[in-house]
């Protein structure tokens, strides 16, 4: 295998390995699965939606049990005196500046889905509400302005969050000299990190991310390829179009990480930030601007009062199906993307408080995803709402791509209007299809290093591997039979499931090692501002003047 010497933070050259026991087993296992769903589509996808609807029917109450769960972990991280613990040391200031680190937490965390899934969305809720309210109506269209918000809110990103937060520990802290699950979780597990327990972590985290990444792929390729063939004045879509979208966002990451985090992934951070706060505020302001805002408050005022029972409902007597297909499902999905964007967020934080990360990572991705939601499926609603276009309609004759330009269209100033915006549109959803695959892309090399300490990246060959392998693998399957996609997906979701408790392991080791730390409790501070730092030998760094070492009982924290 290919080496690299990188530099390390301290000078030194440093020699770089692929860890081969995490590396083969989730290439040949991808490979084996991909082969097979081409071979069988159909009879694959039957099993699977079985395993899945066993899942997400019969299991429905752990997911949300634990998505909730997650949140208070967040919640409790960032308001405890853990809160004031730096994620490195003492010096070591953040590698971005604030905007550029939220705007990499929002776009790495979200990926075009946010965009196309915001615009259709509430359609299909209105047409299967939640809670036994009649399909299409006004009271539809009401939860449908909530739900939006509520599946891509805080529930959503305590998942990230709480997986990053041990982990910028476990690598700044006590520099952890790899960023795989199995050496996070060793002060759990101890020894047992280096058998089949801690490799079958390594293997989970790397396939359940292929499969969310082969999902996005299968999902997002109709949208975008729908928005170029309408610029290109195509009536519809073509194989040709949808092998560009593959090929762009399989090609464009592998540049972005080759160039590094700073001038690589920053910037197309920037630029998706930009994209999304012009497309949002036009939006806004060409439509219908004060239904949407009003709409949009109601909505909010509507999730936030219904918050738990939107967050627990089974519908075990009625069995509508709403929680199992749409929430269960959701929180599924966060699941399986936990521990990558998880790592990556940790990656970006360095410097940083776990109050920050938790407030920070919550708050940014929570409102940025919200304000989608606020927007696109408002404007849609009115539309429908108003007889100005009937999307249900659009949605069922023309798909996901049609009605993204039906409603585009509909904005004031013609043609030309259109034109631009959904141009916008779809150069804004493939960008943040690509920022996000740049996550994963690090994410998945990183878990594939023997050693990785201070600043160092993954080898670019590495994830450049990675990113190959996911596009070869989807546009092989999508130009030889589109249905073996399907089954993939499937695949992602039910990863879910196991992911959790990877999650909860990793949470749990985190926990016992600051008890290890801070045998004594974490100091307590005198005034705002004033932060803790751990160290990599596990003492407490009391060198600072202005600490207060005023100290817990043990173990509490």
């Amino acid at each position: 295998m290919k080496q690299e010497v990188l530099m390390s933070d301290s000078g030194k050259s440093t020699s770089m390995h692929i860890d081969k026991t995490v590396f083969w087993p989730a290439t040949i296992v991808t490979l084996f699965f991909g082969g097979l769903f081409f071979l069988y589509p159909k009879e694959s996808n039957t099993i699977l939606k079985q395993i899945h609807a066993y899942t997400t029917n019969e299991m429905g109450w752990f997911f949300l049990l634990f998505t909730l769960a997650m949140l208070v972990v967040c919640l409790y991280f960032a308001f405890s005196k853990m809160g004031n613990i730096v994620l490195g040391a003492k010096g070591e200031k953040p590698l971005f500046n604030t905007f550029q680190w939220l705007g990499m937490i929002l776009t790495s965390g979200t990926g075009g889905s946010l965009l196309y899934l915001g615009a259709i969305e509430w359609i299909w809720i209105m047409d299967a509400p939640p809670f036994g309210v009649e399909a299409n109506s006004h009271a539809a269209a009401r939860w449908a302005s909530a739900y939006g918000m509520f599946h891509w809110g805080p529930s959503a990103w305590a998942f990230y969050i709480a997986a990053a937060i041990p982990i910028g520990y476990f690598y700044y802290v006590k520099k952890e000299k790899n960023m795989k699950m199995s050496e996070y979780a060793r002060p759990l597990l101890g020894k047992k990190s280096d058998g089949i327990i801690g490799h079958t972590l390594n293997f989970l985290y790397i396939f359940g991310l292929l499969g969310g990444v082969l999902s996005s792929v299968a999902l997002g390729t109709p949208a975008i390829s729908s928005g170029i063939a309408y610029l290109l004045g195509m009536a519809k879509t073509n194989v040709a179009i949808d092998i560009l979208v593959i090929a762009l966002w399989t090609t464009i990451p592998i540049f972005g990480l080759v160039l590094g985090l700073k001038k690589g992934i920053a910037k197309l951070s920037d630029i998706n930030i930009w994209g999304f706060v012009v497309l949002l505020v036009g939006i806004l302001i060409l439509g219908p601007t004060s239904f949407i805002l009003n709409q949009s408050t109601e909505g909010l005022g509507l999730m936030l009062q219904n918050f738990i029972i939107m967050s627990l409902q089974t519908d075990m007597i009625d069995k509508g199906g709403f929680p199992q297909g749409w929430t269960v499902f959701y929180m599924a999905w966060w699941a399986v993307y936990a521990l990558p964007f998880g790592l990556f967020i940790a990656k970006i934080s360095k410097g940083r408080t776990i109050r920050e990360v938790v407030i920070g990572g919550l708050t940014a991705g929570s409102f940025g995803c919200m304000l989608f939601y606020m927007i696109l499926p408002n404007f849609g609603l009115d539309l429908q709402l108003t007889g100005a276009a009937d999307l249900v309609k659009t949605l069922n004759e023309q798909g996901r791509g049609g009605v993204v330009i039906e409603m585009l269209s509909h904005l004031p100033g013609g043609p030309i209007v259109a034109y631009l915006a959904i141009g916008l549109f779809t150069i804004i959803c493939l960008l943040s299809y690509i920022t996000g695959h740049v996550a994963v892309g690090y994410s998945l090399g990183a878990a594939s290093e023997k050693k990785l300490s201070g600043d160092q990246d993954p080898q670019k060959w590495n994830m450049t591997f990675w990113l190959l392998l996911a596009g070869v693998v989807s546009l092989g399957l999508y130009l030889l039979n589109p249905q073996a996609l399907s089954p993939l997906q499937t695949v992602s979701i039910i990863t879910g499931f196991p992911i959790c408790f990877v999650l909860l392991i990793l949470i749990m080791s985190f926990m016992k090692q600051l008890r290890k730390d801070f045998p004594e409790g974490i100091p307590a501070i005198s005034k705002s501002g004033e932060k803790v730092f751990g160290t990599e030998n596990g003492s407490v760094d009391d060198s600072r003047d202005d600490l207060v070492m005023s100290q817990l009982k043990p173990g509490e924290f």
